[in-house]
């Protein structure tokens, strides 16, 4: 469980001679900006002058005494997002990268503790600051490809986060009501991966981990974070057909979203969509009271 987990001081140590490995927390925060799938990566300058866009990091015991890996995680998240917009955060894993963000000298390794977070979503109807604030920080994944300002270090880390996202994704008690189990499993011919966004990021044997709340504490669904809320059932399927590549039948996912309405952790609002070039589509909301009862019986 991340809120258990600690790493006491030193956070660097020798590892050969001439080399050194430093202990850092880092936060990969994934947010949709303008109907992308976005990770946060801010601009650092490079010791040549190169702006490179880096996943924040933190040494573990940096700012207090005693501060543990979930404080230091938060307080990377905080460096792409303010604290106030996190909606959730687990841990992913761990990479050792030789990286310069960070590192004492071209001789240090760091050790990164992973975590991964969600922020909630900027919308094309959002305020122009805030707008302008998270695109010079977020950066759509499916860009990440062809980004060069995005060094292996990154990739590795974001990789390692994507992975554990996706898990928890896949996992949600909504998503296994939602998806058909051809696209949940990818048990049909011609996919190569999850998520097209895979391959992008090089992910291969990332592990595994679980969630890192207290006993008894069901994680909220992915999309409650990602999505505005209220939200139009349009935008939860194609937040689905975005991450996971595969179109979805629209009936068929009408169909299942109303089972799910009846089960209780999504409640329809009498109200509807404002100022689409489209027919207005109902509001929904998810209803956190009945979210434990629908997620133990899911």
């Amino acid at each position: 469980m991340i809120a258990a987990m600690s790493v006491s001081a030193p956070t660097s140590f020798e590892t050969t001679r001439t080399a050194r490995l430093e202990v850092r927390a880092a936060t990969v925060v994934f947010r949709v900006v303008r109907g992308q799938l976005s990770v946060g990566l801010p601009i650092r300058r490079t010791p040549d002058g190169r702006a490179a866009r880096v996943v924040p990091t933190v040494a573990p015991n940096e700012g207090a005494e005693g501060f543990g890996l979930l404080a230091s995680s938060q307080l990377a998240a905080s460096h792409a997002v303010a604290a106030r917009e996190l909606v959730r955060l687990e841990h992913a894993g761990v990479r050792v990268v030789r990286t310069a963000e960070g590192a004492a000298s071209a001789d240090t390794q760091c050790l990164h503790l992973v975590s991964w977070a969600i922020a909630r979503p900027v919308s094309s109807a959002s305020g122009v600051a805030q707008s302008v604030e998270a695109e010079e920080v977020f950066l759509p994944i499916a860009s990440l490809a062809g980004d060069a300002s995005v060094d292996h270090a990154a990739r590795a880390l974001i990789g390692c986060a994507f992975d554990a996202f996706l898990d928890a994704t896949l996992a949600d008690a909504l998503t296994r009501r939602l998806l058909p189990r051809h696209v949940l499993f990818r048990k049909t011919d011609g996919f190569s991966g999850r998520s097209p966004f895979e391959a992008a990021l090089a992910i291969n044997g990332t592990e595994r981990v679980t969630r890192d709340g207290a006993a008894g504490d069901t994680p909220i669904p992915i999309f409650v974070g990602l999505l505005p809320d209220p939200f139009p059932l349009s935008a939860l399927r194609e937040f689905y057909e975005h991450l996971l590549g595969a179109a979805l039948d629209r009936g068929n996912f009408r169909r299942q979203f109303q089972e799910v309405i009846s089960a209780g952790p999504i409640t329809a609002l009498p109200i509807f969509e404002r100022g689409v070039p489209h027919r207005a589509g109902q509001l929904f909301t998810f209803d956190r009271a009945a979210w434990e009862r629908f997620a133990t019986k899911a």
